[in-house]
């Protein structure tokens, strides 16, 4: 006891563990960071949630989100993939995991029309194809966007969207 008390004089303790208020502030604030834009600080935010709650479904998927606004499309993936393992039944995050899909698919799609030759049909396919998957996002979201035709938006907590709480 007498060394603990010691060590504690010295500030020589090791540090203390994380709370769990430290991980619902760390997660607040990332839910703010996102709200407000700052993508990259919501994503390294999330990505500490998720290394202190690995089970955590929710906020894999909401760092499935921040990795998708980044650009980040197999990060994002590998999140939402993590989400659905932990909760099969997370339809956010199943929903996202498909438009991020569709979205590869559809950037794939569009490459190997592109590097085909004239008069290949893999050239005519591809193209056709892609642009199959861009009319899957012809319909508005929930929110009313719509990009005039690319895949679908991903959706996002009820908490990102204004008015909801």
């Amino acid at each position: 006891m007498a060394w603990l008390a010691g060590c504690a004089s010295q500030g020589t303790l090791p540090p203390a563990v994380p709370v769990a208020t430290d991980v619902a502030t760390e997660r607040a604030d990332a839910d703010r960071a996102y709200a407000m834009g700052d993508i990259a600080r919501a994503a390294k935010l999330y990505e500490a949630v998720v290394g202190a709650l690995p089970g955590d479904a929710d906020a894999w998927y909401r760092l499935g989100n921040a990795r998708f606004r980044l650009q980040q499309s197999d990060a994002a993936v590998t999140a939402y993939d993590r989400a659905v393992q932990l909760d099969p039944r997370h339809a956010r995050a199943l929903y996202n995991l498909g438009v991020v899909r569709l979205k590869q698919a559809q950037a794939a799609l569009m490459s190997s029309a592109e590097v085909s030759r004239p008069g290949d049909s893999l050239r005519r396919d591809g193209a056709r194809m892609a642009q199959r998957i861009a009319r899957a996002g012809d319909d508005h979201g929930r929110d009313g966007r719509s990009d005039g035709g690319a895949p679908p938006f991903i959706v996002e907590p009820d908490d990102a969207i204004p008015g909801n709480k």
